[in-house]
């Protein structure tokens, strides 16, 4: 019976002697980590749009370059900014990148929408037409000049369809008020994403079309049916069009410091674009592809982020974006695209910039005076 006994503790203590020595390296690594100082990463979920400047998420993340600011970034895939910061309202993102015009025309519906941080200058927006019913912009200029071109093209678009999501409306309205025209001389045929106005032209429908970048670069990759009709050359003040990334005013509230983080790796990525674009054009160019449906060579994107979007870096942001001093100070075009809103009935007198756009200013400013992230932002770049 002793034997038995004996035996069995025996076992017993086998047992546990094994098992404490399979935990003991769980633990001995618990302790590495908190002797090197490593921290849990701050999960932050982003939801992007296909646009070529949003996607900019992607590689920040693949590259790793949010877990450089202890950030953990979970991109989630939209076919529109709209949804996307529909998402966010409802919980399920934390930031989406947008735009002004975009921010503003939701501002009414959704007033807890708050700007952080710049993305870029956009200067892509086209207007393109079918070859043999337009003259492309390129031969009226040669023909006529560039002002009287301008003016010729604008009001030839009188009695003409759109095809483009709604949040267009503000940017062709301020193009043919140039020349005198008003939203009752033309026809805006709504569509609810980029892809699907776009698919709409090239069944027939409407005379013009006024897409993103992706849906502009697919239609003109067909020269023998597309011509560019006007772009920067015929566009209104409205044209000064700023991408950003915008959150909600309690996810600042109670994440400040995530916020701040997020915007330093916004920073950091850019700064890496500018040094070398094709150490992210692989990553980048594959998702707008998968995204869009369509074919964006690794060129195609840099191009798209060179000649039609111009990335703000922490400089230029710091010298123009949020310097009151400067003609592109971001409140000038908010203010004139508030008042364009209000114009046309889509925003209630008493908004203003004061409600939706102050507070990624300060930020900003904030950002400037945290030496630990200034320093991350400029630290030298790894080999990818």
């Amino acid at each position: 019976m002793r034997t038995s006994k004996f035996k069995i503790c025996k076992y017993l203590f086998l047992c546990l002697f094994i098992a404490l020595l399979s935990f003991s390296p769980m633990v001995t690594m618990a302790e590495k980590s908190r002797e090197s100082g490593e921290a849990e990463l701050t999960k932050v979920r982003v939801g992007i749009a296909p646009y070529p400047m949003f996607i900019f998420w992607i590689p920040v993340h693949e590259l790793g370059i949010d877990k450089e600011f202890g950030l953990d970034i979970e991109v989630t895939e939209y076919a529109m900014s709209l949804p996307a910061a529909q998402a966010m309202i409802h919980g399920d993102v934390d930031i989406c990148p947008s735009c002004h015009n975009e921010h503003i025309a939701a501002m009414a519906g959704a007033p807890q929408l708050e700007q952080l941080g710049t993305l870029g200058y956009f200067k892509g927006f086209i207007f393109v037409g079918r070859k043999g019913e337009w003259k492309s912009i390129d031969e009226l200029v040669a023909e006529l000049g560039p002002e009287k071109a301008k003016e010729t093209r604008l009001k030839e678009f009188k009695g003409k369809s759109f095809v483009g999501i709604p949040q267009r409306k503000p940017l062709i309205i301020d193009a043919i008020a140039q020349v005198g025209l008003t939203e009752d001389d033309i026809t805006l045929m709504k569509f609810a994403d980029d892809q699907k106005g776009a698919t709409a032209f090239i069944k027939g429908k409407g005379d013009i079309s006024i897409g993103g970048l992706p849906q502009a670069k697919r239609l003109l990759g067909m020269p023998d049916q597309y011509v560019n009709i006007g772009g920067d050359e015929i566009l209104g003040p409205a044209g000064l069009w700023y991408d950003t990334n915008i959150t909600t005013k309690k996810f600042i509230t109670g994440n400040r410091e995530t916020c701040l983080r997020a915007m330093a790796a916004f920073y950091r990525a850019i700064r890496l674009f500018d040094k070398d674009p094709t150490i992210m054009s692989e990553i980048a160019s594959k998702a707008l592809s998968r995204m869009t449906g369509g074919e964006f060579s690794e060129e195609d994107w840099i191009e798209m982020q060179t000649k039609y979007d111009d990335f703000v870096s922490i400089e230029e942001a710091k010298e123009g974006y949020f310097n009151p001093d400067s003609p592109l100070y971001w409140r000038i075009a908010v203010d004139y695209n508030i008042k364009l809103a209000k114009e046309l009935g889509d925003l209630d007198s008493s908004v203003t910039a004061d409600n939706n756009f102050l507070e990624h200013e300060k930020l900003f400013w904030e950002l400037l005076d945290r030496k630990d992230l200034m320093d991350k932002i400029y630290a030298p770049f790894p080999e990818y």
